[in-house]
């Protein structure tokens, strides 16, 4: 389970053992939310809270097993990557400040279930170097899983309007951790939140992109994490504008039925 990278043959990506692991998340947070989904705002925050602390362990040990296991290089070990800055908007949640509260708010209803999904399709990171049971296996299911599950529920229990001021701390929450980021690769030669290099990225088109042009990849890479936030916010207003034209119709519905009962009243005292 804590066995050095290389040791045991790796899980792969998209392989029997894969897939099975990616339903029983999918399947998991789909139980998770059913069973919580009268839950109240005050008792998510709370949930929020214990699960700063929880996860922010998990990380904290992480580190320290990979600088342990020799993996010294800053792509190993520090916590900057897209998902990883879930983490930093859970402690955002705590502030008394509510700008800074909403920031983290922002990262956790518009990135949140994005970002984990794609984690839980494509662990790359992880399973194509770990076997199933090792700790870094069930640590990243797990916190993805965490992650699109707290962005579903801080929908369902309203915690935090969507808007575009919403849209907007997003985007200023995520250009300061990814300018950190780029800094940090400047410095370090290194690759955080894969905002340097295609590197690790399954995508064939931005290898070539960045053989045209560096700047121009990172460019794309800003913009496409910034999307996100845009096109959450899209989907949640029209899936709210549904549910309001469903609501509305399902009103006019029953008013009719009300009316056509009254009438039929009308009418037998009439007849009466």
């Amino acid at each position: 389970m804590f066995s050095a990278p290389g040791t045991y043959p790796a899980v792969g990506l998209f392989s029997r053992t894969h897939i099975i692991a990616m339903i029983i998340c999918f399947v998991l947070i789909g139980v998770a939310v059913v069973f919580t989904r009268k839950m109240t705002k005050t008792t998510f925050l709370k949930f929020l809270k214990i699960l700063t602390i929880i996860v922010s362990c998990l990380e904290l040990f992480k580190i320290i097993w990979s600088l342990a296991n020799g993996q010294t290089r800053v792509n190993n070990w520090v916590p900057l990557y897209f998902c990883s800055i879930f983490i930093y908007s859970l402690w955002f949640t705590w502030s008394k400040n509510n700008f800074i509260k909403e920031m983290g708010y922002a990262f956790i209803a518009l990135a949140g279930v994005v970002a984990g999904a794609v984690f839980i399709v494509s662990p790359s990171t992880s399973f194509n170097t770990y076997p199933i049971f090792h700790f870094q296996c069930l640590y990243s299911m797990l916190y993805h899983s965490l992650m699109v599950y707290c962005g579903i529920m801080i929908h369902v229990t309203k915690t935090v309007k969507v808007d575009l001021k919403l849209v907007l701390k997003y985007c200023l929450f995520c250009v300061v951790f990814m300018t950190l980021a780029l800094i940090i690769n400047l410095c370090c030669d290194s690759n955080l939140m894969f905002i340097s290099t295609p590197s690790g990225i399954p995508l064939p088109f931005l290898f070539d992109i960045y053989d045209v042009s560096k700047a121009l990849y990172t460019i794309i890479i800003i913009i496409a994490h910034l999307s996100i936030g845009f096109i959450v916010y899209g989907l949640t207003s029209l899936i709210n504008f549904c549910r309001r034209k469903m609501d509305k119709s399902n009103a006019t519905s029953l008013q009719d039925s009300f009316q056509d009962e009254d009438d039929d009243e009308e009418v037998n005292k009439k007849h009466v």
